[in-house]
């Protein structure tokens, strides 16, 4: 008897240590990583099979750079010592004939970025890289869809642009796929420059929902190259974030069918490019208790010439069913005119536009009115998506000076 109740108590206590076990287990899984996803870094470094490109070489956009997003590559002005050194290097080598050193090795190109570049070839049906991050194996990213986001750093070579030519993809191990695309407010500074910038695609703006991906089993993040692209991009990872705004799934799409619908009259809400901290082409000015937009290129002290307008706070936006019926109006002041140009954009990144000429319009100090159907906008040849339209762009050129006010979109 006394034997039995001895392995009894062995067995309790050898059950409540599993017990202990368990809890403990539970909690380093809460409190690890996300909402207890610990598969966060996505690129870091390159090696190994995770990262792939294609196959066809003219499709493939992708290659490993030696750029790293934790060096500052920023050019410095040489110093007046530094220049004299050279100069005394200069005269010291050319004094004598060093023998010729042929390098037998070359040495193979450090994978601390990704490269991807195109020319976006008319051939190619899909362009494009992917990163089977974590092994390879299944993710299960269902718990951190509506508070985190996909962060990386990115570059260009020079100059600078504003919006990111790359779909991101996330694929399901049954080859469902869910998509987004960078937004504008999703860049910092609202530009991509010479300088590593931060960008930040929120996870809950890629079409799950839509396009019924399995989140508890992600395969790989997909990077597809839309248009001509030339970036670098490091330190891909998934981050904890709060969304300011709405998700883009159809029943949060707006639509426009009563007019007219305001661009712009007093203010701006849902913008970019105006009032740009590093430039002042594109401004908001006031004069005699009117609100309008100066234009002002004139000057050759910045490159910044295009600005956008979202009317509906960056939702999808469908103006499918009355195209035939909208006209986009504005007014406009001209002191100097060049051509610029005027887009519908959809959040595919595709532009349908029309080009305001010179011919239009005449110098003059009075306001003028402009009306521009949208039909005469080319809809078809363009493809753009008119259900789920992201915003109006204006393009300029350099040496103009004009006015806009009263942007809106009314009933033919």
């Amino acid at each position: 008897m006394y034997r039995v109740f001895i392995i009894i108590f062995v067995f309790l206590c050898s059950c409540k240590n599993m017990d202990k076990l368990t809890l403990y287990d539970i909690e380093i899984e809460n409190t690890e990583g996300i909402n207890g996803f610990t598969s966060t870094e996505i690129f870091s470094k390159g090696g190994g099979d995770e990262v792939w490109g294609m196959d066809d070489e003219n499709c493939n956009p992708f290659s490993f750079s030696s750029f790293d997003a934790s060096i500052d590559y920023s050019l410095k002005q040489e110093s007046g010592l530094e220049k004299k050194n050279e100069q005394e290097l200069d005269e010291f080598y050319s004094k004598f004939k060093l023998p010729t050193v042929k390098i037998k090795d070359i040495k193979k190109i450090i994978k601390n970025s990704i490269h991807l570049k195109t020319t976006k070839k008319p051939s190619c049906e899909w362009i494009g890289m992917g990163i089977g991050w974590d092994g390879w194996q299944g993710k299960d990213m269902s718990g951190i869809m509506t508070k985190s986001a996909i962060e990386f750093l990115i570059r260009v070579d020079k100059g600078s642009i504003t919006n990111l030519p790359v779909v991101f993809i996330l694929e399901d191990y049954s080859e469902n796929q869910c998509f987004a695309t960078a937004n504008y407010l999703g860049i910092e500074g609202g530009e991509i420059t010479t300088s590593w910038t931060k960008v930040t695609v929120p996870l809950q703006s890629f079409s799950y929902l839509k396009n019924k991906i399995n989140l508890t089993n992600v395969k790989q993040l997909l990077m597809q190259c839309y248009d001509a692209t030339d970036v670098y991009i490091d330190e891909i990872k998934i981050v904890k974030h709060e969304n300011k705004y709405k998700r883009l799934e159809d029943n949060l799409t707006v639509f426009d069918s009563i007019g007219p619908i305001t661009i712009f009259e007093d203010s701006l809400i849902s913008s970019w490019g105006i009032n740009h901290p590093k430039c002042s082409n594109l401004s908001i000015k006031k004069s005699n208790g009117n609100t309008f937009i100066e234009i002002n290129t004139d000057s050759m002290s910045c490159d910044w010439l295009e600005f956008g307008i979202s009317w509906n706070n960056w939702l999808y936006t469908d103006i499918s069913r009355s195209i035939k019926d909208l006209s986009l109006d504005f007014e406009m002041k001209n002191e100097k005119m060049k051509p610029f140009t005027i887009s519908l954009e959809d959040y595919s990144g595709v532009k349908s536009s029309y080009v305001i000429s010179e011919q239009k319009t005449t110098s003059n100090s009075k306001w003028t009115v402009f009306s521009i159907p949208l039909y005469r906008f080319p809809i078809k040849k363009s493809k753009i998506n008119l259900t789920k339209i992201k915003q109006i762009r204006f393009e300029f050129a350099y040496q103009t000076k004009l006015n806009l006010d009263n942007i809106k979109l009314t009933k033919n």
